[in-house]
């Protein structure tokens, strides 16, 4: 018997596609954190058609094969999910834009999700436009989420907070928009390798294993429900796959390389780890239940005659959609329900974060549809059950933009 357990996911990125990097004495593997998955080298079959008088079935045969699964997880900060985001928007992080400077942060007396950002100096160096995502780090202690409303001057912002955040009065902080990553083209592949710990070949050391390779990240969903923790799945699509012991974990150590253990950092939860939501750049005022935010790259394989597996794929359209569960109440009905008639979309954003750090995940253009809140039954809650796909910005910004926020200093 095997234990769940006891198996391993290692995955290295490919510097050529579909071919394990090689001397593995220089590689750096790093394992995935998950709660299950469904990676597997499957055989497409057909079954034989010819006529037997003996009324017997020819057999089938392999026609193809299909490289791939899913890694259901807890969405936590860490390696493992910025290079699997990375690769499922098809882009590269862009580095920290940061200003060292003196902060005053002065909440707004009529509105507690609101606040006036002021700096010494002027904000030169970073793009602080509305609906950007800054945050105020300081020397120690926990960092200050904030999104820009509107720019008053050049050392001034008004901006969107969690709701009472703390004033802050001429402390030294950097001021930075943190490191995120939007939609691409740039297909990053990897080399994945599952084994099982605990079966080994012929009783030797050698672990049974499964390695894929030319694995790009075709899919990604992040979903957030009060009272649970955030959970995100990454579905993967390759072109090779091959049956092995010892396993590619074990021979990245045997030659020399390394294998970086799994990260332990907190998940995400969706009751206290998302402090601020913003509709249209400003801080809501309503109540949501749940959202699930899906992207598709739309990958489309490259079959060929002689090759068992697909060779490469192709890029789609990134296809968002968007789900969300929004208690009916008046500012919910006036934000949402007249916009449905006409589709004029919205932008949103939500930031997740804890002790070590978290994301801000910025919608730019979301288009929703629903029914009429209704009453399904006696002593139920009327909500607002919105779907919804999002698009590229007004101006031409990204439909989603991933911003990678640090922990505490």
């Amino acid at each position: 018997m095997s234990s769940a357990n006891l198996v391993s996911v290692v995955y290295t990125p490919e510097t050529v596609y579909g071919i394990k990097d090689e001397p593995l004495s220089g590689v750096t593997a790093e394992t995935a954190r998950f709660t299950s998955e469904s990676l597997s080298g499957t055989p497409t079959t057909t079954e034989s058609a010819a006529i037997r008088t003996d009324r017997m079935s020819g057999g089938q045969i392999a026609v193809g094969l299909e490289v791939g699964g899913a890694l259901d997880t807890e969405l936590a900060s860490g390696q493992f999910f910025w290079d699997f985001f990375e690769a499922g928007l098809m882009s590269t992080w862009t580095a920290v834009a940061e200003i060292a400077t003196d902060v005053t942060l002065t909440p707004d007396p009529l509105d507690d999700q609101q606040a006036d950002l002021v700096i010494t100096g002027d904000f030169t160096g970073i793009d602080a436009i509305p609906g950007v995502i800054l945050q105020l780090v300081p020397a120690t202690g926990s960092p200050v989420v904030v999104s820009v409303i509107s720019v008053t001057s050049t050392t001034e912002l008004v901006v969107a907070t969690k709701r009472g955040e703390a004033a802050i009065s001429g402390v030294s902080m950097d001021v930075a928009v943190p490191s995120y990553c939007d939609i691409g083209t740039k297909q990053r592949s990897f080399s994945i390798g599952k084994s099982y710990l605990d079966v080994q070949h012929l009783e030797t050391t050698d672990n049974h294993s499964q390695t894929y390779t030319g694995e790009l990240v075709s899919a990604f969903s992040i979903s957030a429900s009060y009272g649970e923790i955030v959970t995100t799945t990454f579905t993967t699509q390759g072109n090779g796959y091959t049956q092995e012991a010892p396993s590619y974990e074990q021979q990245v150590i045997t030659a020399g390389g390394t294998v970086n253990p799994a990260g332990t950092s907190n998940p995400l939860n969706a009751s206290i780890d998302v402090p601020l939501v913003t509709s249209d750049g400003t801080s809501t005022t309503w109540c949501m239940e749940s959202f699930t935010i899906d992207l598709d790259n739309g990958l489309s394989p490259e079959t060929c005659i002689g090759k068992a597996a697909p060779q490469g794929y192709t890029l789609g359209t990134a296809a968002i959609n968007v789900t969300a569960s929004i208690y009916n109440s008046d500012t919910s009905y006036d934000d949402f329900m007249p916009a449905k008639l006409t589709q004029a979309p919205i932008s949103m954003t939500f930031t997740m974060e804890n002790a070590s750090g978290g994301y801000a995940i910025a919608l730019s253009a979301i288009q929703l549809s629903f029914p009429d809140p209704s009453a399904t039954g006696a002593n139920e809650q009327a909500t607002i059950e919105a779907t919804g796909t999002g698009k590229v910005g007004a101006s031409g910004e990204s439909a989603i933009r991933i911003y990678r926020l640090v922990g505490d200093q």
